[in-house]
C-alpha cells in the first residue's frame, strides 16, 4: 500500500554512507560528510539545515558546529548524512528538519509499539540477537513478495545480531489472503511455519483449498487437518489480535517493519533495504547502549 509523508522520505534517505571518507579536503563546509552528488542549491539548502539543527549527542553545538568543533562525535556525520540525502530529493530546510525530528523521536521508548511475540516464534536469526525486527506482511501482497529476498538475507547474515518474527497481516482486498495466513499458523503450531512461509510467498497465486492442502502435505502435514482448520477459521483470533497490534503501533500498509517496537517507514525499493536496515540498526545500537542519543564520550 502507498504510504507518503515526511517519516517516509526520512526512511528513504537512510542508507548507508562512510561516516567519514577519506580525502575530505581541510576547511571542507561539511567535514567528514560526503556531498558530491548535491547541486549547488541543494548544498545551500543542507548549509541552512546544519546552521539550525542541534546535534543529539548532548553537544552545546548545532550540527555544523558539532562537526567543526567535536569531532569524535558519531551522531553528527550520521544526520547530516541523512539529512543530505534528504536534500538530495528536493526536500527544503523546514521538511528536512521535521524528517530528522520524526527519525530521532521515533527512538523514544514511549512512542514505541508494544508488540507480542510469544505466539509468533520461532523467529529468524539467533533467538539471543539483541535486536527484535517484527513484520507485519500478507502472503498475497505483491510489495511484500518483492521485500522478502532482501528482508531475509539481511537477517540470515547479521543472524547473531537481528531476529526476524512475522506477524500475519491479512488485508481484505486480496483474494485468499486470509486463508494463507490461517494455513501458515496451523503450520506454526506445527513446528513449520516457516518452510510454509516460503512455499506461500514462492506461491502467490496458488492459495487455493487444493493448493494450500497441497502444500502440507509436501511438508509433511496433515492435508485433512489443514482443510478442516481453514473450515473452522481456526487460529482466526491469533490473527485478528495481530492486526489490532499492527494499527496501534501505527501501521499503514503491508509489509510494515518494527526494529524494538520502533515503526520503520519503507518507501525504499527492496534493493535498498538492507542499507536501510544497516544504518537504523546501528542507530538502534548506539541509542541502547547509551540509553540515548547522548555521545557516549561525554
Amino acid at each position: 500500500m502507498a504510504r507518503a509523508h515526511l517519516a517516509l522520505a526520512a526512511a528513504a534517505a537512510l542508507v548507508a554512507a562512510p561516516a567519514r571518507p577519506q580525502g575530505d579536503a581541510a576547511g571542507d563546509e561539511f567535514p567528514g560528510v560526503d556531498v558530491s552528488a548535491l547541486t549547488q542549491s541543494q548544498r545551500t539548502v543542507l548549509g541552512k539545515v546544519v546552521a539550525d539543527e542541534f546535534c543529539h549527542c548532548g553537544c552545546p553545538h548545532t550540527l555544523g558546529g558539532c562537526l567543526r568543533e567535536h569531532r569524535s562525535c558519531k551522531h553528527a556525520p550520521r544526520m547530516v548524512t541523512l539529512a543530505a540525502r534528504l536534500a538530495g530529493q528536493g526536500l527544503q530546510q523546514g521538511e528536512i528538519l521535521r524528517a530528522l525530528t520524526d527519525y530521532y523521536a521515533a527512538f523514544d521508548k514511549p512512542k514505541r509499539a508494544r508488540l507480542d511475540v510469544k505466539d509468533f516464534g520461532p523467529p529468524l536469526g539467533d533467538p539471543a540477537a539483541p535486536i527484535t525486527v517484527v513484520e507485519f506482511s500478507d502472503f498475497a501482497c505483491p510489495y511484500c513478495q518483492q521485500l522478502r529476498p532482501e528482508l531475509e538475507r539481511f537477517i540470515q547474515e547479521n543472524a547473531k545480531q537481528v531476529k526476524l518474527y512475522y506477524k500475519p497481516f491479512p488485508l481484505p482486498s486480496h483474494a485468499r489472503a486470509a486463508e494463507a495466513a490461517l494455513a501458515a499458523e496451523w503450520a506454526r503450531d506445527r513446528g513449520f511455519f516457516w518452510e510454509m512461509h516460503d512455499r506461500l510467498f514462492e506461491s502467490p497465486h496458488a492459495l487455493s483449498d487444493d493448493d494450500l492442502a497441497a502444500h502440507a502435505e509436501a511438508l509433511g502435514g496433515d492435508p485433512a487437518d489443514l482443510r478442516k482448520a481453514l473450515a473452522e477459521g481456526r487460529n482466526r483470533p491469533r490473527i485478528a489480535a495481530s492486526q489490532a497490534e499492527a494499527r496501534a503501533g501505527g501501521l499503514r500498509g503491508t509489509p510494515t517493519l518494527f526494529v524494538n517496537g520502533r515503526r520503520l517507514d519503507l518507501p525504499v525499493a527492496p534493493r535498498e533495504l538492507p542499507d536501510l536496515l544497516r544504518f537504523t540498526i546501528e542507530d538502534e545500537l548506539d541509542w541502547s547502549k547509551n540509553g540515548g542519543w547522548r555521545d557516549e564520550a561525554r
